[in-house]
């Protein structure tokens, strides 16, 4: 019989800790061990050898943060996932930074906790096999759909950026596939002339259980970044079936580690197939208040679609230096913790406008920065060096116009 997944349980409350492995026992999953804070956990699990640790985020927030952050030193290809019942985005930002793979909120379900292990195990598994040069046939990478309700967003921006952010600095293989039915612009934006669209994928496709026929509608950024545009003219997308541009998703995540689709703000037929097919949905909103009204219509209009708070990861873009709008605020008014916070950076959309990437042209800004750590931080591996947390660098760049004072990059310095 093949055995269990076993996780390690770190709480410094006892009851917790309990509960916690009564909820694993609902999931497949074996408990391994369980432990306090400190010096008990990082000596028990590393005796204990378990497949993933599982660590309870609570006051004192300082000294969960420390013991995740020894836990992940002395057994770095553990995976942690991190679970609270409250602690607001920063605690949450806190804990990635240190090196959680996951953050679940509570009260635990076991369904929603099985979720979260098997798919930080995948991920841990996906990188090993990239790793020792092998791939399994059959699996697939992830499908990670970019949606914003309310046009002007930055939703294209944030796509591009982050596609080139996996593909130079996490060594993946993304392909960045341009579904907005309406004027899809990503080609503009990495300065790319396609020749095929993926109009012409979907014609093409012919149910061979292989990508090599999509290869020829592929244009290639110089980071390494592939690229299926979309056709230069929208009509062509009329007739277009649903579950066609979903097979196309998925024959390409047959070939990528990562697909990054590029959506509409409006709800057709085309952007409801690709958030459907999405493994993970980032849902970009801006702190002004038309996005999030948006935002709160669209997450109702598709409920149908069962988007389950394990699917969508509400994504802030600090598009302007002078929005006052508290983050939990707007997690109050959608109903949903923010996942990641953009900083503001006023060279992001300069970048955007001149068919460049900030990635490419400003690598060091705070922006740049926050895009790697988004990256890194989708694909279950360890983040860049960072000093103060995403949540810091925010409110450094509303201060400083988006670029970061000397005095912090000095200290960065010094640290390295």
């Amino acid at each position: 019989m093949a055995k269990s997944p076993e996780v390690f349980i770190v709480d410094q409350d006892p009851d917790a800790r309990f509960q916690v492995q009564q909820i694993i026992g609902q999931t497949g999953f074996a408990v391994s061990g369980q432990a306090g804070l400190g010096t008990e956990a990082v000596a028990q699990a590393t005796e204990a050898k378990p497949d993933i640790i599982l660590c309870g985020l609570k006051e004192p927030i300082a000294r969960v943060v420390q013991t995740i952050e020894s836990l992940d030193h002395a057994m770095s290809e553990t995976p942690i996932v991190v679970y609270a019942d409250a602690g607001g985005l920063e605690a949450a930002r806190k804990a990635m930074l240190a090196g959680a793979r996951d953050f679940l909120e509570g009260p635990l379900k076991p369904d929603q906790l099985r979720k979260s292990l098997v798919s930080t195990l995948e991920a841990v598994e996906r990188r090993h096999l990239r790793e020792a040069g092998n791939t399994i046939l059959g699996t697939e990478g992830s499908i990670i759909t970019v949606y914003g309700a309310k046009g002007g967003v930055g939703k294209t921006t944030i796509s591009v950026n982050l596609a080139v952010a996996i593909a130079s600095r996490v060594k993946q293989s993304v392909v960045l596939v341009d579904v907005d039915d309406t004027f899809g612009d990503a080609a503009t934006v990495l300065a790319l002339t396609p020749d095929h669209s993926v109009i012409d994928g979907i014609r093409e496709m012919d149910g061979a259980d292989n990508g090599d026929g999509l290869k020829p509608f592929l244009s290639y950024h110089d980071s390494g970044l592939a690229l299926l545009s979309g056709p230069p003219n929208p009509l062509e997308w009329r007739g277009v079936a649903g579950d066609r541009l979903q097979a196309l998703l998925h024959r390409l995540a047959r070939q990528f580690d990562v697909v990054l689709v590029d959506t509409a703000s409006s709800l057709s037929d085309v952007t409801q197939s690709a958030i459907e097919a999405a493994s993970l949905v980032l849902w970009v909103t801006t702190p002004e208040y038309a996005s999030i009204r948006d935002s709160l219509q669209a997450l109702s209009a598709l409920g149908d679609l069962s988007l389950t708070s394990d699917r969508v990861k509400i994504v802030l873009n600090a598009s302007s230096p002078d929005i006052e709008v508290q983050p939990s605020s707007i997690e109050e008014a959608l109903g949903r913790s923010i996942f990641w916070a953009i900083p503001y950076d006023r060279m992001l959309r300069r970048t955007g406008q001149m068919g460049q990437t900030l990635l490419d042209t400003y690598p060091g800004s705070v922006a740049a920065r926050n895009f790697v750590d988004l990256a890194l931080v989708l694909n279950g591996m360890p983040r860049q060096v960072t000093n103060g947390g995403i949540l810091r660098r925010w409110f450094n760049a509303r201060k400083n116009g988006g670029t970061e004072p000397e005095s912090l990059k000095v200290k960065e310095e010094t640290k390295a």
